[in-house]
């Protein structure tokens, strides 16, 4: 009968784990009272009421989790552990404990595949389309896809990718204690004194002594053993025999009594509820934004725990003594306190019932809101200082909003209620970051004092835009404060200059004394000149340039705009405007050139009629016009070039153009030279010849046909 027993209430306990990992049975048999059964963490005893009757109580240490009296078919479930229980009968309690596993390894369903674990053997024999046969040390089971088995302690589950392997400690422990320790009751509320019977129960022949001692109470708590009304600290027990003792403990609020009977730990959590909440209000009227303080009385003695219950989002309500936020506090006769409630600027119009809880017993009352703000944008006034609350002038960027403040450092925002970012800076401080929220229809004022950076420096430049002439300088101030905390220095250069461009940075607009670095110190400023020169063949048109000034981790860049003006323009005259020469013959002509300021790069060009042989000579001129001597600029008159003319025989007798063109970087000229072409006497006979000889045959041939 026993063995029929154990076998349906292991088929009943694992035909409840088909669906979920599956459980090992580590324990299956019967205990009785006085024994213990260990599994991991846990304790497992059977102790005796006063009454006589027996309960399964399970343990985690001291702690007393689960206390069931023996019913056929009761199952106790806790964190991974299972309990089966049996009946109870003269050779002790039957019970089935059963673990999950821990998880081991996983096995791919391949035949050979093997998992080797603490002696254990689990092996793939076989593998089908929707199972798979294993070996479990030798014992064979087939799992299906979804499916699990069992083997002592061994499990093992398969989702139709994997075997997963789990396997539990080897066996359980059973440990024999000479009594048993019986309390009905793991945690109550009292309003008062309370008794907590304690039945301890003997399994020894012999007279047995145990020691009561209370080894943890509250502050302010009395607690101890009673025995037929008189307090004692020792008990002694009848062979098999079973004694009931008082644990007297009088609480003023609530917490945890524990105490020992002889080696056993034992505990009892206690909630006191003897404490009265007095509120003077049940309804107000209040106007939204409003903080209200209500004052509450506590009376009688005891532990209050204090804990505001479904509190509408964005309202807020606590407890204080004046002094601190009240959560959980002792009272022994009277305590006066504030429930303070902050309504939110928000808050719809109508009743709102606020709730808190006293000890686990409800309060509240009603606000009705007559006036709101909800929906109105939130007003923001951000004022900038320094670190001595002296205004800066600076930015302030919030809700994608950027503004520029004041001189008085002041800035005025509207924003949608809401919470924000706040970010704030001004030129010479470090920036500053801050979160901030605004309720509906709120008016703030936030000073933020930004620190001034130990490096940083802006710069001022007279002009930049300037006008030029080539090989003549040109200059602009430049100007730098120093806003940064520390003494720094400045060097300055100027990138993006033509090639044939040069600069000086100098402390005169001559640029006389050249200077190479600028110090100054906090709130200081120093200033110098740039002074730009550039080449005598610039051409005339504008030139973008760079002004940088590096300071300690930081540089400034200004954009700087040379307009060159250029006035110089060139003149051609020639010697002679108009030559005559005669077919295959030559000639040429000088042409003065000259200028008026500085020409450069002059080159010379002709166009002439097709088979001419024309050219200047020389063709280029690299300068002409003004130059400087010093600072003295000295004008070396014209120069003159030759045109050399050469004329083929076949050109017929006419008058002819030739026009010359000279370009220079500056400027450009042209001259038109006219040429008189004439035929040599030899040539003019032979075309009078020639001439004779065409009207003669002319006038033959007429005869002839006027006589036919």
């Amino acid at each position: 009968m026993r063995k029929l027993l154990g076998i349906l209430l292991s088929l009943v306990l694992l035909s409840s784990l088909v669906v979920a990992q599956p459980y090992v049975t580590v324990f299956e048999g019967r205990i009785t009272a006085g024994q213990s059964l260990v599994v991991g963490n846990y304790t497992v005893t059977v102790v005796q009421a006063a009454d006589g009757s027996y309960y399964l109580m399970l343990k985690n240490g001291s702690r007393i989790l689960e206390l069931k009296p023996f019913a056929f078919g009761t199952e106790i479930e806790r964190d991974g552990l299972k309990i089966l229980l049996g009946s109870y009968t003269s050779q002790g309690s039957f019970v089935v404990v059963s673990v999950k596993p821990d998880f081991i390894t996983s096995i791919k369903p391949e035949v050979g595949a093997k998992a080797i674990f603490n002696g254990n053997v689990v092996e793939v024999t076989a593998v089908g389309n929707k199972t798979v046969d294993v070996s479990i040390n030798g014992v064979a089971r087939t799992l299906e896809t979804n499916g699990s088995a069992v083997v002592d302690l061994i499990a093992l589950e398969y989702d139709g990718k994997e075997i997963k392997v789990y396997a539990a400690k080897p066996a359980s422990e059973t440990v024999s204690m000479e009594y048993s320790v019986f309390y009905p009751y793991g945690k109550i509320r009292v309003s008062g004194p309370v008794d907590i019977p304690i039945t301890i129960t003997s399994s020894s022949n012999e007279e047995m002594g145990l020691n009561l001692t209370v080894t943890s109470i509250p502050e302010g708590w009395k607690a101890s053993f009673l025995y037929n009304g008189i307090e004692v600290e020792e008990v002694t027990l009848p062979p098999m025999g079973s004694v009931t003792v008082t644990l007297h403990v009088e609480a003023t609020g609530s917490g945890t009594v524990k105490f020992l009977v002889g080696n056993f730990p034992g505990s009892v959590e206690i909630e006191a509820t003897g404490v009265e909440v007095s509120i003077p209000y049940l309804a107000l009227d209040v106007e939204a934004g409003q903080v209200l303080t209500i004052p509450i009385t506590f009376s009688g003695s005891g532990k209050v725990e204090f804990r505001p219950v479904n509190l509408p989002t964005g309202w807020k309500m606590y407890l204080t003594d004046g002094q601190y936020r009240l959560r959980g506090f002792t009272v022994s006769g009277r305590l006066d306190a504030d429930l303070i409630i902050e309504v939110p600027r928000n808050a719809t119009l109508g009743d709102h019932r606020l709730s808190f809880e006293v000890n686990g017993k409800k309060y509240g009352l009603t606000l009705h809101i007559y006036k709101t703000y909800l929906g109105q944008p939130a007003k923001l006034t951000v004022v900038l200082s320094d670190e001595s609350g002296n205004p800066l002038k600076g930015w302030v960027s919030i809700g994608g909003k950027n503004v520029t403040t004041s001189s008085t450092g002041a800035a005025t925002l509207e924003l949608p209620a809401g919470k924000y970012k706040l970010a704030a800076g001004a030129p010479g401080a470090i920036p500053k970051e801050e979160t901030i929220e605004l309720g509906d229809g709120e008016e703030k004022r936030l000073q933020v004092a930004l620190t001034r950076a130990p490096y940083y420096f802006e710069v001022e430049l007279q002009n930049d835009v300037l006008t030029v002439q080539p090989g003549q300088s040109t200059s602009t101030e430049v100007k730098v404060t120093n806003l940064g905390s520390n003494e720094d220095e400045y060097r300055v250069t100027l990138e993006g200059l033509e090639p044939g461009w040069s600069y000086v940075v100098s402390s005169d607009p001559k640029g006389l004394t050249p200077v190479g670095t600028l110090t100054a110190g906090p709130g200081g400023s120093t200033g110098v000149y740039l002074v730009v020169i550039p080449p005598f063949n610039a051409p005339a048109g504008k030139v973008n340039a760079r002004l940088i000034i590096r300071g300690s981790g930081m540089e400034v860049e200004k954009s700087l705009t040379f307009i060159v003006e250029n006035p110089a323009f060139l003149n051609l005259n020639p010697d002679s405007p108009s030559l005559a020469v005669k077919a295959g013959g030559s000639t040429a002509t000088s042409i003065w050139v000259d200028a008026s300021g500085t020409v450069t790069n002059i080159k010379f060009s002709v166009q002439a009629p097709e088979g001419w042989d024309v050219k200047v000579v020389p063709d280029t001129i690299p300068r002409i016009g003004v130059m400087e001597q010093g600072n003295v600029q000295v004008y070396p008159g014209p120069t003159t070039v030759e045109l050399r003319i050469r004329v083929p025989k076949s050109a017929p007798a006419g008058t002819y153009t030739i026009t010359v063109t000279a370009t220079g970087d500056q400027g450009k000229a042209e001259t038109v030279i006219t040429v008189r072409v004439t035929q040599s006497s030899g040539s003019a006979y032979l075309g009078i010849l020639l001439l004779v000889i065409a009207f003669g045959i002319v006038i033959w041939l007429m005869r002839r046909v006027g006589r036919r």
